[in-house]
């Protein structure tokens, strides 16, 4: 079932599989493109990159995932689902204190940190857990 175009005053059907009309989804993704290319090139987002590939962090991670093997967004719905990735519960945004501090650190599932990422990075942190 196709929906209207969700850009204010435009009574079009979006594309399918889209959220807004042939006119208005060209210009939506360029800007989707370049608001994502602006937060690579972030001083935040460069910190973490060098971060994430540090040694230290590689073996600190994988030493968290094997004493927290299990999803914990999933594991707070009943499911039993596999962790992937260690999530800063708190974004570090550059921190070395956050980024270090192990009470910080969950176990995530790669589509519930994408999910959260996606949060914090696209929409400012709302729809965090609460807790």
């Amino acid at each position: 079932m196709r929906k209207l175009c969700c850009e204010p005053g435009c009574d079009d059907l979006a594309e399918p599989g889209h959220n807004r009309c042939a006119d208005h989804l060209g210009p939506w993704l360029q800007s989707e493109a370049a608001r994502k290319q602006a937060a690579k090139q972030g001083k935040a987002a460069r910190a973490g990159i060098e971060f994430y590939q540090t040694r230290r962090w590689r073996e600190g991670s994988k030493a968290f995932l094997d004493r927290h093997p299990l999803c914990a967004d999933c594991g707070e719905l009943g499911q039993v689902v596999p962790a992937s990735e260690v999530d800063h519960i708190t974004p570090h945004r550059g921190d070395t204190r956050l980024m270090w501090d192990r009470s910080n650190w969950q176990a995530l599932c790669k589509p519930c940190h994408s999910r959260k990422t996606a949060r914090e990075v696209w929409h400012g942190g709302r729809g965090d857990r609460i807790g």
